[in-house]
């Protein structure tokens, strides 16, 4: 006789450390649950795997709620809900982007001015390395193309 045991049971009264949402490889939806084994010795995390998100669709990347273990599951997953049913809404707009990228090239072209006023803070041109005693560049049958020769 076999017996079968789930290996998560969901207790709302559980100590929970910490709760993710996110987006897994494949495009898969993510949920994991950290929180002591139950001998208390160690942490285990307790992953499930939901469905794939439509191609096109985007928002929030993940969730992560800590919760320190001293909250229990049943909040924490109150908490991931409400976080994710909050419309998601990106930081930058536009016209944001449109602004710092002008502020860069402002920013470059001051530098540009001031450089040419003052040419002596100019950069350094780059030293050309020496060859080391007894070699020289040997020009070959094609043009343009040079051999290290050991004289």
């Amino acid at each position: 006789m076999d017996w079968f045991v789930p290996k998560f049971r969901r207790d709302p009264n559980k100590k929970v450390d910490s709760i993710y949402s996110g987006i897994a490889p494949n495009g898969r939806t993510v949920t994991s649950i950290r929180s002591p084994s139950l001998d208390g010795n160690r942490m285990e995390t307790t992953t499930t795997y939901g469905p794939g998100l439509q191609r096109g669709q985007g928002g929030r990347v993940a969730v992560l709620v800590l919760g320190g273990m001293e909250t229990t599951l049943d909040e924490m997953q109150y908490i991931l809900e409400a976080k994710q049913q909050k419309a998601f809404t990106p930081k930058r707009t536009s016209g944001q982007i449109v602004e710092m990228c002008r502020m860069l090239i402002e920013r470059r072209n001051d530098r540009v001015r001031h450089l040419r006023k003052n040419p002596s803070e100019r950069p350094k041109k780059r030293i050309r390395l020496h060859l080391p005693v007894g070699y020289r560049y040997v020009n070959t049958v094609v043009p343009g193309m040079r051999v290290l020769a050991r004289l």
